[in-house]
């Protein structure tokens, strides 16, 4: 006889309900975050087989997760949206209570069991690649909030410094502002002194040289001193900030890039348009180890959200915007797409066949990211590499077939 096991977690405590296959609540108890609390959960499951322990729990993170990944049992995650409406099945009001939770995910566990599929968990060098590429997003996410606060600081007292070089915070920028400050100083620079400074700073561009100095020899609306004094400081406290955030996303990539090149996949994630180094491996921690963790490719388009919802009741039909989805894998996906348009001749037709339609750039670049899935999906389950030709022939067959079967 299976045991059902909902679990509703927190960060100091989790609510647990065992249940039979006939919904009955066999015990409720709660344990705390910790090794004595998982030591505890251990001990109510020694009773049972191994395999006939089915756990149910909505997160997919933390030192419970990975308690309960390890354990020798079935463990199944289930998205906090799909209990929505589950809960109102039986709580009109949509009251909710963590007690009440663990039961709901036994009994969902118990009536939706046939729909959900095992956790499985990805061999160490994609879970690796998983983390490292997450985390290394929060950084990026991190730098350009600091640099979006440098750009609007500038704004206040110093914008000509924004029109100097491409990009205010790359390290030319950043010696810049370190070296001149104020626009007082800056407009006091000699030209050979600027021209010493893009000398050490090996400016790429020293034919700009006599343009970024007549940038800063014109004529300034000026702020108060104490305002200029102000914000000078809270500049000069942004760039090592910046410069430190900037050299860790670095040693990101370089880790990221040695653990890609090592898996048996990184030529065939490698060979598609667009993707490289930089979206390779988040593509594959996307996609993970397991080829049959997918029924299709539709099951992935729906995980990435570029597949659209579709309702229809009685002859109305609506199409629209998929809400719930892996938000990382779609912007992956949407950046690969966007990439692929200046490598792939099939990916620019389509992109320009759909704008042609009148869509809008993010919802043509989504369609086309669609297209690449179902592409991407044949490739990832054969294990081959991707190749233009090869893809452009099975499109011309594909239509040709279509064409005989519509005459």
């Amino acid at each position: 006889m299976d045991l059902l096991i909902g679990i509703d977690w927190a960060d100091d405590h989790h609510d647990i309900c065992l249940m039979d296959p006939e919904g009955k609540i066999l015990k409720e108890f709660q344990i705390l975050q910790g090794i004595d609390g998982f030591h505890q959960f251990g001990i109510e499951l020694k009773k049972y087989e191994k395999d006939q322990v089915l756990i149910c729990i909505e997160t997919n993170h933390g030192l419970l997760f990975e308690h309960l990944a390890c354990m020798p049992h079935k463990l199944f995650v289930v998205n906090p949206g799909a209990l929505v409406d589950y809960r109102k099945r039986y709580h009109v009001s949509g009251a909710k209570d963590d007690k009440i939770d663990a039961r709901l995910l036994a009994n969902f566990l118990r009536t939706e069991k046939h729909r959900l599929r095992p956790y499985q968990m990805n061999g160490d060098l994609v879970e690796t690649l998983k983390l490292l590429t997450e985390d290394r997003a929060r950084l990026l996410k991190n730098k350009i909030r600091m640099q979006l606060q440098l750009i609007d600081t500038l704004k206040q007292y110093y914008p000509i410094a924004l029109e100097l070089f491409s990009d205010i915070a790359t390290a030319i920028g950043l010696a810049f502002l370190e070296e001149y400050p104020t626009p007082e100083k800056a407009q006091k620079v000699s030209l050979n002194e600027l021209k010493r400074f893009l000398k050490k700073q090996r400016y790429s561009w020293p034919k700009r040289l006599e343009e970024i100095f007549s940038l800063l020899q014109k004529e300034q609306p000026r702020a108060r001193a104490l305002f200029v004094e102000a914000k000078t400081q809270f500049v000069m406290v942004m760039i090592p900030q910046i410069r430190l955030i900037t050299g860790q996303i670095a040693f990101y990539d370089k880790r990221i890039s040695e653990c890609f090149k090592q898996y048996p996949d990184h030529d065939m994630f490698s060979s598609l348009p667009g993707v490289a180094e930089g979206l390779g491996p988040r593509l594959l921690s996307s996609l993970g180890d397991f080829r049959d963790r997918f029924s299709g490719f539709n099951e992935i388009q729906c995980l990435a959200g570029t597949a659209p919802v579709t309702k229809r009741s009685g002859k109305q039909c609506f199409v629209h915007f998929r809400v719930a989805c892996n938000k990382s894998f779609r912007n992956t996906m949407q950046q690969m797409a966007f990439s692929s348009l200046k490598e792939s001749i099939w990916a620019k037709h389509y992109y320009q066949e759909q704008r042609q339609k009148g869509k809008t750039h993010n919802m043509a670049v989504r369609a086309l990211a669609n297209k690449w899935l179902r592409a991407i999906y044949a490739l990832w389950i054969h294990g081959t590499s991707y190749d233009e030709n090869v893809h452009l022939a099975h499109m011309k067959r594909i239509s040709l077939i279509a064409n005989i079967a519509a005459a």
